[in-house]
């Protein structure tokens, strides 16, 4: 394999007119399905319209140098499928039927959707979309396809039209034959092309690439694969495909060693493939994604460097004991050895993890080069059980997006924060102003007489801003069906076709909710600062405490610093860890009271993404000594305030609390030292397993370091540092944003 030519190929293709092309396409659909619509078609025959335009309509694009197939040309490159075209301000082909009804989610209560924006703009939480996740975020199951392949998923779907007594029900059934359909022509059409091109092409290898996708073309998706290479095809097709026709963004290719290692195996046993040759399909199927974008190009704004692509490998078997085969090993290499950072690499491990695999997923990280998530199973497998999963659904899970926790069995909301510092800040700044405009009348803290009364009002406070949320969400979300439809992506959920409902129709097995909480740290922190300070030392009333907070800490320099040399989260100390457990407790025992948004279970977590500036950006000082605007805590990692200088303390306080309350992830950041001994970083991660961490984003470099390459990135071309929820370049992040990675605790 030639990387410099397959990748040049690629950027070529990806650098090169993207947005263009996919308007062109857009305009040109949009304008055969306006004119084909009737006002009598219900939602789901609109979208079977959309399958029909779009397959009817696409050019496959095969390159010459590529072994899969996959590019329809319908999509911006940095779009995972959803339908708004990142970066260039239009709505794609898959987004027509979304667009044609989406006026329904603020004209069914616009007082509703007003109350919605005005809490979006507080930033009270983030929901990405009217009411619900409308397109990202879908943990899209290939499994059905590997096992049986789109016949059998229209089979099944045509055997229950028998047993469908409603219409709409019938309808649904019908509208995922229509899918399966619709992407075996898709296929097809892909095979013809590469026939094409043979007839012209004289380049052997070429000609190899071209045979295979030819054949290959004609059997998958519609049949199950039957080698190493048709399962990697049909993932790759799948993925592009499905966005390019559903509107909505497959993003994971699930847990791919262990989909895909009886495929592998077979191929090796057989002679039909050799290990040498294997490895080649794999870094060709990883570098396909990652050309899809310039990892030079500014990292500045939110999400400029996302393409919410992963999957997830590691972790367990179905019996509980570590998962670690040939592929687990040779997708860890690849991504090492080619310096892969989409699609975005999810590793699990448990205390019980062969060295080996430790070895190799660490391998990258010491270097300097930082591209993996890491996701402790002793953490998080109770914490599924305790959701209400069965053992076999804890033990298959896998992460998808930045850090989204799913099963094969539902699809999370995994953008759905819940900001807890904003009623934090308006109780501290007593905003009488911003709580009339939230409709929301957070508890004061001035006239609190102990401390045990602030704790209840912070309690009560954070209860109050989940339920306007859930309550928006719930009396908003109940359109989405009435909106849009999504027969493909249902039909892989389990529950939908036995069912005879589309998954916005309550059709998928489990109807729960995630909420991702922001700010536990910054909120123990001032917390444990008012009561030292205030409640058990008395060296200042509350008032004067809060008087402080409120003048942004000018003409209270002293206090400050005061303020920041409590004990604080993360630091090891009984008192912190003490107070935070019981904090995350007490905020468990809320959510456990509560009914979701669709009917479900409320299940928590503590992770955000880039708010960590941008919400950090448009909050006022809080108690704990940080100043308005300042950066606040990603996830359970500790406030950069404190500089604490030993990771240890952090594992100890992470000891502390219960990981089982946290089943819709939590995320810590920790920096270790550049270039420790592979054996520290494996050792790292035992202590780590016995925890309640449970994403774990781990750089190992030097505050030298970044800031040497801040002054001379052109020494640090592979220097990649863990951002968020994505890697990049640190050479290509803005000024603003290196920063923000350099103000971090860098931790012995």
């Amino acid at each position: 394999m030639n990387q410099k030519t397959l990748r040049s190929e690629l950027y070529d293709f990806y650098l090169h007119g993207d947005g263009e092309r996919a308007k062109t396409f857009a305009d040109k659909c949009f304008s055969i399905l306006d004119a084909s619509v009737s006002d009598k078609m219900s939602v789901t025959q609109q979208k079977m319209l959309q399958y029909d335009v779009i397959t009817e309509e696409f050019e496959p694009v095969i390159f010459r140098h590529v072994p899969f197939f996959y590019e329809t040309g319908v999509l911006t490159s940095l779009s995972d499928g959803a339908r708004y075209a990142k970066g260039h301000n239009f709505i794609q082909a898959n987004g027509w039927a979304f667009c044609r009804k989406q006026n329904i989610f603020w004209d069914q209560d616009m007082e509703l959707f007003k109350r919605r924006q005005a809490h979006a703009k507080e930033r009270l939480y983030l929901i990405c979309g009217p009411f619900n996740d409308t397109s990202q975020h879908f943990n899209f199951n290939s499994r059905p396809f590997l096992e049986e392949g789109a016949k059998g998923i229209y089979e099944r779907a045509e055997a229950e039209l028998s047993q469908a007594p409603a219409d709409e029900e019938r309808e649904f059934l019908q509208s995922v034959c229509h899918g399966m359909l619709s992407l075996k022509k898709m296929a097809e059409k892909f095979s013809k092309k590469a026939a094409e091109m043979l007839k012209s092409e004289t380049d052997e290898e070429c000609r190899r690439y071209l045979r295979l996708i030819e054949e290959s073309a004609r059997r998958i998706p519609w049949e199950a694969p039957r080698s190493f290479y048709e399962a990697l095809a049909a993932l790759a097709f799948l993925r592009t495909a499905m966005g390019s026709l559903e509107g909505v963004g497959p993003n994971t290719f699930g847990r791919i060693d262990k989909d895909l290692i009886s495929f592998y195996r077979a191929d090796i046993s057989s002679g039909a493939m050799t290990e040498e040759e294997a490895y080649e399909l794999i870094c060709q199927f990883l570098i396909i994604w990652d050309c899809h974008y310039d990892h030079d190009m500014p990292m500045e704004g939110y999400a400029d460097h996302e393409l919410e692509n992963t999957y997830t490998l590691g972790g367990c078997d179905d019996n509980g004991e570590p998962l670690c085969n040939e592929l687990t090993l040779a997708f860890l290499r690849a991504t090492r050895e080619e310096k892969i950072i989409f699609p975005k690499i999810k590793c699990r491990y448990s205390k019980n993890s062969p060295k080996v695999y430790l070895e190799e997923l660490c391998r990258a990280i010491v270097s300097g080069t930082t591209t993996v998530l890491i996701q402790n199973d002793d953490s998080t497998i109770p914490a599924i059980l305790r959701s209400g999963r069965p053992i076999s659904e804890a033990r298959d899970y896998y992460i998808s997006g930045c850090w989204g926790m799913g099963t094969n069995q539902e699809k999370f909301d995994h953008g759905n924060y819940l900001n807890l510092l904003k009623p934090f800040e308006y109780s501290v700044h007593d905003r009488r102003e911003k709580m009339e405009l939230v409709g929301i009348k957070f508890e004061s803290f001035d006239e609190c007489q102990s401390f045990e009364e602030l704790y209840a009002k912070t309690l009560r406070n954070c209860e109050l801003v989940l339920d306007a949320k859930l309550d928006v969400q719930r009396r908003g979300g109940q359109v989405f069906h009435l909106v849009d439809r999504f027969p493909i992506f249902s039909s892989t959920l389990e529950g939908c076709i036995e069912k005879h409902r589309d998954f916005t129709m309550g059709g998928a097995k489990y109807r729960d909710d995630h909420q991702l909480l922001v700010g536990l740290p910054n909120i123990i922190d001032s917390l444990l600062a008012i009561k030292t300070l205030v409640f058990d030392q008395r060296k200042y009333t509350l008032s004067e405490y809060l008087g402080a907070v409120r003048a942004n800490w000018e003409g209270y320099e002293e206090m400050r610093q005061e303020a920041v040399l409590c004990h604080g989260w993360g630091d090891g100390n009984e008192d912190s860890s003490s107070l935070a457990n019981r904090f995350n407790n007490d905020l468990y025992s809320i959510f456990q009271r509560k009914e979701g948004a669709y009917g479900g279970r409320v299940h928590m977590g503590h992770l955000t993404y880039t708010e960590i500036r941008f919400w950090g950006a448009e909050t006022l000082a809080t108690p704990d000594g940080r100043k308005n605007g300042e950066y606040f805590s990603q996830g359970l990692t500790p406030s950069r305030l404190k500089r604490i200088p030993c990771v240890n303390d952090v594992i100890n306080s992470l000891s502390c609390l219960d990981g089982s309350t946290m089943a819709a992830n939590s995320v810590v950041n920790i920096i270790l030292p550049s270039k420790i001994p592979l054996d520290r970083c494996v050792g790292f991660l035992r202590a780590c397993a016995d925890t309640a961490m449970q994403a774990l984003q781990l750089n190992c470099t030097s505050k030298e370091e970044l800031l040497d390459a801040q002054e001379h990135p052109e020494n640090y071309p592979d220097l990649i540092v863990r951002v968020t929820g994505f890697s990049a370049k640190f050479t290509s992040l803005s000024r603003a944003w290196q920063d923000e990675v350099i103000s971090r605790n860098f931790y012995e």
